[in-house]
């Protein structure tokens, strides 16, 4: 293979010889260059835009995340379905359900007369714990002191 290439060299002209000498190696370093250094570069670059969005995205993230945490922790429901929720809850504070009406995501509810100090902290829980949110609530004196008549109290 050798001795063919030096006969073929030998057998060409000397302006082309010359001329060869000249274009295989801009031809090499063209080559070298399309096929090697341009995708290398062009793939750095795309990486580094890539990274720098994902920078930005890491940081709204992170300025979002305490909200985020905040809404996670409102709106998560423990303890199975709406219903099973407040009867769990209404057991713990021995507070009495007279009537529990389901109405689509909704649940209308009816309670015995209850202290007043009673009620807020169960409510709190209800929210904060189990993710209910009170819709509506139709509250009444009664005769005793520091008591109230919950006649309708929506929530989901």
């Amino acid at each position: 293979m050798k001795q063919r290439l030096l006969i073929w060299w030998g057998q060409l002209a000397q302006r082309e010889q010359r001329l060869l000498l000249i274009c295989i190696p801009v031809l090499a370093l063209g080559m070298f260059y399309w096929l090697i250094w341009q995708p290398l570069h062009q793939a750095r670059q795309q990486n580094s835009q890539a990274l720098q969005l994902v920078q930005q995205q890491l940081a709204a993230l992170q300025q979002a995340k305490p909200i985020l945490l905040q809404a996670g922790n409102e709106l998560q429901r423990t303890g199975g379905s709406l219903a099973q929720i407040v009867s769990n809850s209404a057991r713990t504070f021995n507070i009495r359900v007279s009537r529990m009406q389901p109405q689509g995501e909704q649940l209308q509810l009816v309670l015995e007369d209850i202290a007043y100090e009673q009620l807020l902290p169960w409510l709190h829980q209800l929210h904060y714990q189990n993710g209910v949110r009170l819709v509506q609530v139709d509250l009444a004196a009664t005769d005793k002191s520091g008591m109230v008549r919950v006649r309708r109290m929506v929530i989901e």
